[in-house]
């Protein structure tokens, strides 16, 4: 009962009348109560965008060596399980082309991917009587997805430097562990025990609080199942695409 009073209290708060495009991002970090009550009120999309478009595009620069060397061998083995040869300038000329490819669409895939994520997440939530309103639940997903982003970044980092599995973060359990004494179902699993992305699903819960009006037991719920749900997805997902690579490397 205490809680229900508090979380009407706190989705009742006056919203700040101004907050630039700084404040909103340490907000995001330290007070992200503060920035989903002004969204409530004033949602915005573009520099949540650009923030992500940008950070897309300098995670594929940083990894750019390993993934085209991982693209040489898969399209090498490709062509010769297909019976066809390519000499090696052409073989480097193809693969040049789609990594370039990869670099220019990579925030198109982003922004794609928030678009789904968010209507699922709607879709859901209205079932636990979110209040209506499409745009102030974009905005809110939009600044949420730019914490998965500098975990990207901030891994792209340490594979450009240090090295390391493009399929596994360093900021996650999977790193710890060797998926080949696991399982690949498993170890797919236990990449989505990472910090970055559990950091989103605890805002994702809070955002659907503030600004949707949910009450807190159902928005913890609701974002922990969907948690579940993507997390085997994502795990099936993996074990399929390592099935189908494993025949190409």
């Amino acid at each position: 009962m205490y809680d229900d009073l508090e979380i009407l209290e706190n989705s009742e708060q006056k919203a700040p009348e101004k907050m630039n495009v700084f404040a909103r991002l340490g907000n995001l970090f330290l007070s992200p109560k503060k920035l989903f009550l002004f969204i409530r009120e004033k949602p915005s999309l573009l520099f949540p965008l650009i923030i992500i478009s940008i950070g897309a595009i300098v995670y594929q620069l940083l990894i750019w060596e390993q993934s085209r060397k991982l693209q040489l061998d898969v399209t090498y083995n490709t062509y010769k399980m297909m019976g066809m040869n390519m000499t090696p300038d052409q073989l480097e000329s193809l693969v040049d082309a789609s990594m370039i490819t990869s670099v220019v669409t990579s925030p198109l895939t982003l922004i794609a991917s928030w678009v789904i994520i968010t209507l699922i997440f709607y879709a859901v939530f209205r079932f636990a009587d979110c209040e209506k309103g499409m745009k102030k639940y974009f905005s809110m997903m939009a600044y949420i997805n730019i914490i998965p982003v500098v975990g990207m970044v901030l891994n792209g980092l340490y594979m450009h430097f240090m090295g390391g599995s493009l399929t596994t973060y360093v900021t996650s359990i999977s790193s710890l562990i060797d998926p080949e004494t696991t399982g690949v179902f498993l170890y797919g699993i236990l990449s989505n025990i990472e910090v970055f992305n559990i950091w989103s699903y605890v805002l994702y819960g809070m955002g659907f609080i503030y600004v949707g009006g949910v009450e807190k037991r159902r928005s913890v719920i609701v974002t922990s199942v969907i948690f579940v749900l993507f997390t085997l997805a994502t795990a099936g997902l993996t074990s399929l695409s390592s099935s189908l690579l494993g025949g190409l490397m």
